[in-house]
């Protein structure tokens, strides 16, 4: 039964990774930890073993999409890399009720702030991308 819990929380996860862009983690700690009666600890390593995949098919499909800013990806992926060590050698010294208080605390702070915030107007669109002007068609 716990593969079937996992199997659906998984297919959860792909599905809002995909539309939202999220690494899955937000629905995968709390469904490890509650669902399937995983440690804490536990349950944040195998999210980040399971983000792997999950990244690798989505950016490939937002890239055929056009929808990835390499170069802010690579800075990203620069810092994150470094920092993600940095997080796991710290992780096994935070006590488990304080790594779901931390965890929580950024869940609820993240929402509030997504809920508040107002949608940015778009940027112009620069001459020449998307439609032809009419200098070019002649």
């Amino acid at each position: 039964m716990q593969l079937v819990i996992a199997l659906i929380v998984g297919c959860v996860m792909g599905l809002l990774a995909g539309i939202l862009g999220i690494g899955g983690g937000v629905i995968a700690i709390p469904a490890m930890i509650y669902l399937l009666k995983m440690p804490t600890h536990l349950a944040m390593g195998t999210s980040l073993a399971v983000i792997i995949p999950l990244a690798l098919t989505g950016t490939y499909k937002h890239l055929m999409n056009h929808n990835v800013d390499i170069r802010v990806a690579v800075a990203l992926a620069i810092g994150g890399i470094v920092f993600a060590y940095i997080g796991a050698w710290l992780q096994p010294r935070i006590p488990d009720l304080m790594l779901k208080r931390i965890f929580g605390a950024f869940i609820i702070i993240l929402g509030i702030n997504l809920v508040l915030s107002r949608p940015k107007a778009p940027a112009p669109e620069p001459v020449g991308v998307g439609e032809k002007t009419v200098e070019s068609r002649m």
